[in-house]
C-alpha cells in the first residue's frame, strides 16, 4: 500500500510541475534608472521628465518600469533598438539627471560599468 502511495505522490508532482507555466527571464537592460527614496518618495517631477523623454525616443525598442519600495520607488529598464549605441542612450539620460538630490536619490547605470549617483544633500 505504501508503494502504491509513493507512486501516486510522485504522479502528482510531475503533473503539478508539468501545469506550472513556464518563467519568462527578465528583459535585458542596456540602461537601467533607479528612483529611490529617503523616506519621502521618489522625485515624481523628475520620473515624470524621463517618462516623457523614453516615450518619444525612437533609439529605444522596450521599456518597463519593475517596482520595488514602499514609496513608488522603481528601477526603469531601457532596453536599445538593434544597432543603437547603448553608451549614447546611457549619455542621454545621465544629462537628465541633476548633481544633487533635491528629496529622493536617482542613479543611473549603463552598459560597461558606466554608473552615477546623484548626490545626497548635506
Amino acid at each position: 500500500m505504501s508503494r502504491f502511495l509513493l507512486i501516486a505522490a510522485a504522479g502528482l508532482a510531475l503533473g503539478a510541475c508539468a501545469a506550472t507555466p513556464p518563467v519568462e527571464a527578465a528583459a535585458r537592460c542596456d540602461v537601467t534608472v533607479k528612483f529611490g527614496s529617503y523616506g519621502m518618495g521618489i522625485d515624481r517631477p523628475l520620473a515624470d521628465r524621463i517618462d516623457a523623454t523614453v516615450k518619444a525616443d525612437g533609439d529605444i525598442a522596450r521599456s518597463e518600469r519593475r517596482p520595488w519600495g514602499r514609496e513608488g520607488e522603481y528601477d526603469l529598464c531601457l532596453q536599445a533598438r538593434a544597432g543603437r549605441d547603448a553608451r549614447a542612450l546611457y549619455a542621454r539620460y545621465r544629462a537628465l539627471l541633476p548633481g544633487r538630490a533635491l528629496n529622493a536619490p536617482t542613479s543611473i547605470e549603463g552598459p560597461d560599468g558606466l554608473r552615477y549617483e546623484t548626490i545626497a544633500p548635506m
